[in-house]
């Protein structure tokens, strides 16, 4: 046909048009009454409803009706709530999809809506600033790059998505072009409940969305033939990234390993090579290993190293959209599992990139003292603490540490046949609070979902003898990695400064055995340092680092340069640390000095400089109290307090 479908025809007998239409209004009826598909149901996703919902019977027909040769379309839905800053996360979204870099040319990304090709995004921001939650959505078409025009998808793709739910929505979105395949970026505000909220069924955030991106791609595109699906299977068998055939196969390990299917003929014998080849990849990569009995054993994270490995070429894409940015990729690296022996390492901040779309992720490029290029996905408030690019930091786990609740789920459980419930909780501690007893119900409710526990039909939970070992393991595959700042400023600006720098106070040790161009600029930049200390009198003891009374007069010294410079910025008088003992302001923003991150209060009568870490690096624009005692400052925030020494 000339249209490009595959028709095959297939003889059966003639059937009633009125039939067919009885059989679809029966179907509506018991998909409104919650009947299809109602066994294995999960927890709900944050903003969305089981029974309240819209969208739901929508949904239920899509996957009803799903068609395999539909155009393939990837859609990611994420749910933002509004938290302790209100709807300025929502806003910091908008902006984000609007960041340099995402257009077609690498120019901004262009916000548009449903009639507006240059949608306002500061109006939008504003009717959303009582929105109790965000919907955010990413649509991404396999085949892109053959449409004519996304923007109208767009369009009327959120045309037919207000018909399901049947309700207009307020909507803007963005189509991006820094990744090896083009998407779109859709922000829908979620409303409050004074204005009405915006409440969406599980399932057709699961299904519904999908189906329809779908049908219009394929309307458009027509449906896939066959020879083009088992090609587009075909090229993922040796691809650097994890493909459909790697979920395929995570589905059917047992123990870790994979038991090829026996060849049935027709399709399976397809799919059987496909996956071999898979396979045969993978042991390239050094991800699977074939075993004797003829069965893979695959590597621990191969999965996750296979999502790194997809990262790379957006890396590489996103670079090139960064000028005066020169990084050698063949040194680009994933993160390991398995740091160095000493639980961290030293590197430079070469270049942030956008990571986790949804969530305002950051990838963050650090080079090594052994040479390499490590890749960091970091959420928004993490990336919030890393200094400029060519700034100096180490990178390592946070310690993780058996919690008590587990010790205490543990012993109630080995008193009583390896279960645990609330009433056995109380039992035991009648002194206990509900309160706490729900804490540790939570904690059981996280650790169901990595599969260290069960829930049995009468609420209450089956706890294994090695409990406590299982959950400290669980805790270790979803710990953070801990960023600590040793220079905000690039090494090349130190080295002939009149401050106290990092270079004055670094283990010259942590170069022993370094390789790489990163480690031979330090060990120079200390030559030079050392010298510059030297010939302007300033003292060193037998370490080769400052003497103390030396660097705390270089310090103080940068300290009032920099007072001396922002007090002309914001025309305040500069209170010194000496003279307050109590002072509140508003956090108006941060500098960065030799001596680490600072931050500038601006209260009524006057501004003080203060050192800002952690936390409190994403308390800009709030208003803050400090309490200075002789060895600390004490921060105050609303209700909060967070000391540092």
């Amino acid at each position: 046909m000339s249209n490009g479908f595959d028709f095959v025809p297939r003889l059966g007998k003639i059937r009633s048009q009125g039939k067919v239409k009885t059989q679809l209004k029966r179907l509506k009826r018991v998909v409104a009454k919650g009947r299809l598909g109602s066994r294995g149901r999960k927890s709900l996703a944050p903003g969305a409803v089981r029974h309240a919902g819209r969208g739901k019977v929508q949904a239920a027909l899509a996957r009803h009706w799903s068609n395999q040769r539909a155009r393939r379309v990837i859609v990611k839905v994420h749910i933002a709530r509004a938290g302790p800053t209100g709807a300025a996360s929502f806003a910091k979204h908008v902006a984000y999809i609007r960041r340099e870099g995402a257009g077609r040319e690498g120019e901004r990304g262009k916000l548009y809506d449903r009639s507006v090709d240059e949608a306002n995004a500061k109006a939008f921001n504003e009717r959303a600033d009582e929105d109790r939650r965000q919907f955010r959505l990413i649509v991404s078409p396999e085949d892109a790059e053959q449409m004519k025009d996304l923007t109208q998808f767009t369009r009327e793709f959120m045309n037919q998505v207000e018909k399901d739910l049947g309700r207009r929505l307020d909507w803007v979105a963005a189509n991006h072009h820094d990744t090896a395949q083009p998407h779109v970026h859709i922000v829908i505000r979620g409303g409050n409940t004074r204005n009405g909220e915006l409440l969406i069924d599980r399932k057709y955030i699961r299904q519904g969305f999908r189906a329809r991106a779908q049908d219009l791609v394929t309307l458009e595109l027509g449906q896939r033939r066959l020879r083009e699906m088992a090609a587009a299977r075909s090229n993922e068998a040796e691809r650097e990234a994890l493909t459909a055939i790697d979920h395929d196969i995570a589905r059917s390990l047992t123990g870790g390993r994979y038991t090829p299917e026996s060849e049935r003929g027709g399709s399976s014998r397809f799919d059987g090579a496909v996956v071999k080849r898979r396979l045969r990849f993978l042991k390239t990569l050094d991800l699977a290993k074939r075993q004797k009995d003829g069965r893979w054993a695959m590597q621990e994270g191969w999965q996750d190293t296979l999502r790194a490995l997809g990262r790379r070429g957006d890396i590489i894409r996103s670079l090139a959209n960064l000028e005066g940015r020169k990084i050698d990729m063949s040194r680009l690296h994933a993160l390991p599992r398995e740091l160095n022996s000493s639980g961290e390492f030293l590197g430079r901040l070469a270049a942030t990139l956008p990571g986790d779309e949804l969530r305002n992720g950051t990838t963050a490029l650090i080079e090594g003292l052994d040479g390499r290029i490590w890749s960091i996905e970091m959420t928004e408030q993490e990336a919030g603490r890393l200094p400029k690019p060519g700034g100096t930091v180490s990178v390592g786990r946070r310690a993780v540490e058996p919690k008590p609740a587990d010790r205490t789920i543990a012993a109630i459980a080995e008193r009583n046949g390896g279960v645990y419930s609330e009433e056995l909780h109380e039992e035991a501690d009648p002194s206990s609070s509900p309160a706490f007893r729900l804490a540790h119900k939570r904690r059981l409710e996280a650790m169901r979902r990595f599969g260290v526990v069960d829930r049995n039909a009468d609420s209450s939970w089956a706890i294994p003898e090695n409990f406590e070992e299982r959950a400290l393991q669980a805790d270790t595959r979803k710990q953070r990695l801990a960023v600590d700042v040793r220079s905000w400023l690039p090494i090349e600006a130190l080295t002939e400064r009149h401050v106290e720098t990092w270079l004055d106070r670094m283990n010259a040790n942590e170069l022993d055995g370094a390789k790489g161009p990163f480690a031979d600029e330090l060990r120079t930049s200390l030559s030079i340092r050392k010298d510059w200390l030297r010939s302007n009198g300033y003292a060193l003891d037998y370490n080769g680092q400052l003497t103390r009374e030396d660097a705390e007069r270089l310090r103080r010294h940068e300290l009032i340069k920099a007072a001396i410079a922002e007090r002309a910025r914001v025309e305040l008088p500069f209170t010194y640390p000496d003279n307050w003992d109590q002072f509140s302001g508003t956090y108006s923003r941060h500098v960065d000095l030799a001596q680490g991150r600072f931050a500038v209060i601006e209260g009524k009568d006057g501004f003080v400089l203060v050192p800002a870490s952690g936390q409190k690096l994403n308390w800009v624009g709030r208003w803050v109290e400090l309490n200075r005692s002789r060895a600390s400052i004490q921060w105050s925030l609303g209700r909060s307090r967070i000391r540092e020494s």
